[in-house]
């Protein structure tokens, strides 16, 4: 009874929301599904709890046994009535509605929903096709998507969350799709959703490195072969991976990839992109001579072409993929984390795809810079520290406006911190500081004394991009990198020293410690601004904000700023920005 009662609101639900036909968007004829299916919350932080056999469908007798019988029965198909369920359960959606029964209906009542519903922040982050839903289903996403906006702040980002929100919509209510994702949002959990820029940013080039070690011959004729198509740049194929899966793929496909998703998490997104190239080089390289090939050179405008058009079933698609052998959560996650330390060393730095609506990382600030482009702002937002990703900047002082004098700049200034200095050369170069304390500090010495923390940092953006953090920030994350690996076997030898040695040994860890690299960030008085000193000052500025220099200081490491032989510049523009909560 009730089966039949949750299969005919499903067919109300799909008339008003879905846009295309649903009716073969799953297997639904297998006999083995009742052999091995079970899950718990993701925030439980465990996709399997074996122990416990759960049965929330009406007709199927559900048991899972390992959590290898549970993925491989969930791969071959979900049945369209029970996949709500399925979703519902897996990512907690069912636990956050029982705790939080009437924090929908509440939120909804108050908040106010401009009219008509524009472009959500979260939408603007990955250019995602929305066709599988009515009008009436796309407004309804935006709503969710504002409401989550607001009610997780700390999360700015989540470039995925429309995509798979959108498919949630299929299945259920407003309701019940805004307590699966919220819970999801509350897990924090990176198995799923990335939810900074840096996060994502990283998935991206880990998709590149897998494929680079995975699919070795194919990931070499691919890179090859786009890189000599006309008007392409290899350096972005493979950023725009997922939007090969969820603006390009067949619905089938990446509703299949959902079911997957709420067991396996994030890895079979990497498994789908992957299969893509691995069909794309068989059906486009290796066919090439023989003249077999789906497209010519002037058709492959990019691989996103390829993808939409794409010569396989969606069955053999899901097969090559579930086929990659050696893509384990471990392979994947040291790819991932490796590249997020690159990400906040400044050695990585991703850019939106300029085809999609996405061009920031960050919020831009309240007035238009006459230093940077959008373009430029979002890579300042990639080297910022995670901490400030929930405030946005504001401007507090620019040449152009406010003159040229020292004063006016720590009047405007005031006691904001954290601040973005940015400066623009009569040369066309481009650079600046971010400063973790406020200028009004410099109140509390007599003479030109240092002060600050080691979040300040330096960086280029025109001609090179470049972010120089304090030394000592770097040599902490390496010495705790080490301390890691080494833990256990540091231990136990220290566990054998006797007094004497441990003594000297703990000696010889202080002199290695953090006390003795250089800590001078920030300094300034009326005559001037120094950022980063020790046998050099990394940025100083005059009392007039005209002339400047910069050298390599002690505290950053970093190389001048300016290429100018005696590291001197002129300030074409001067411009301060303030980081505030929202």
């Amino acid at each position: 009874m009730a089966a039949a009662k949750r299969r005919q609101q499903m067919k109300s639900r799909l008339s008003t929301y879905v846009s295309v036909d649903l009716t073969d968007y799953a297997v639904v004829d297998h006999e083995d599904f009742n052999t091995a299916l079970c899950w718990t919350p993701l925030t439980n932080k465990k996709h399997i709890n074996e122990a416990k056999l759960l049965s929330y469908f009406d007709h199927f007798q559900i048991y899972a046994t390992t959590p290898t019988a549970l993925k491989k029965t969930v791969r071959k198909g979900v049945p369209l009535n029970q996949r709500a369920q399925l979703w519902f359960e897996c990512s907690g959606g069912r636990t956050f509605l029982t705790k939080h029964p009437t924090l929908f209906d509440e939120n909804l009542a108050e908040f106010v929903f401009p009219d008509p519903l524009p472009v959500t922040h979260y939408e603007a982050e990955l250019d995602v096709s929305l066709d599988h839903l009515t009008e009436r289903g796309v407004a309804s996403l935006r709503r969710l998507l504002m409401m989550l906006y607001h009610e997780f702040p700390h999360i700015p980002s989540c470039p995925l969350l429309p995509a798979i929100a959108s498919y949630f919509l299929l299945f259920m209510e407003d309701r019940e799709c805004h307590a699966c994702m919220s819970a999801i949002l509350q897990s924090i959990d990176d198995n799923y959703f990335d939810c900074s820029q840096r996060s994502y940013a990283a998935s991206l080039r880990t998709f590149q490195d897998l494929a680079k070690v995975l699919l070795k011959p194919v990931y070499r004729d691919v890179l090859n072969t786009v890189a000599k198509s006309k008007g392409e740049d290899k350096s972005i194929i493979f950023q725009d991976w997922m939007v090969w899966i969820f603006k390009y793929l067949p619905k089938d496909v990446v509703i299949r990839m959902i079911d997957c998703f709420m067991i396996e998490g994030r890895k079979i997104f990497y498994r789908m992109g992957l299969a893509i190239l691995i069909i794309f080089h068989k059906h486009y390289l290796r066919n090439n001579r023989e003249g077999l090939r789906t497209f010519n050179s002037t058709q492959l405008e990019s691989i996103r072409q390829f993808v939409k058009f794409l010569p396989v079933s969606s069955d053999l698609l899901l097969k090559t993929g579930f086929n990659i052998s050696g893509l384990s959560r471990k392979t994947m996650t040291k790819y991932f984390e490796h590249n997020k330390r690159l990400i906040d060393q400044g050695k990585l730095l991703y850019q939106f795809d300029k085809t999609t609506n996405a061009v920031v990382v960050g919020p831009l600030p309240d007035q238009n810079s006459n230093i940077v482009e959008p373009k430029q702002w979002s890579q300042i937002w990639n080297m910022i520290p995670d901490r400030f990703y929930i405030k946005v900047p504001i401007m507090l002082f620019t040449s152009t406006e406010h003159g040229c004098s020292l004063k006016t700049f720590y009047l405007k200034a005031a006691d904001h911190e954290p601040m973005v200095l940015l400066i623009k050369t009569l040369e066309g170069e481009v650079f600046g500081a971010f400063v973790a304390a406020s200028w009004e500090r410099r109140k509390k010495h007599p003479n030109l004394s240092f002060f600050g923390t080691g979040e300040s940092f330096l960086f280029t953006l025109t001609p090179e991009v470049e972010r120089y953090a304090w030394c000592g920030r770097v040599a902490y994350e390496m010495m705790m990198k080490n301390s890691s690996d080494a833990g256990a076997k540091a231990a136990s030898k220290f566990s054998s020293m006797n007094a004497t040695d441990k003594r000297l040994a703990f000696q010889r860890t202080r002199t290695g410690s953090l006390e003795n690299f250089c800590h001078y960030f920030m300094a300034a008085d009326d005559s001037c601004i120094i950022i980063g000193g020790g046998d050099g000052y990394g940025l100083w500025l005059d009392a007039e904000l005209n002339k400047g220099s910069s050298a390599r200081c002690q505290t950053f490491m970093n190389q001048p700023l300016t290429n100018s032989k005696d590291g001197t510049f002129v300030c074409a523009c001067v411009e301060l920005y303030g980081l505030i909560d929202t």
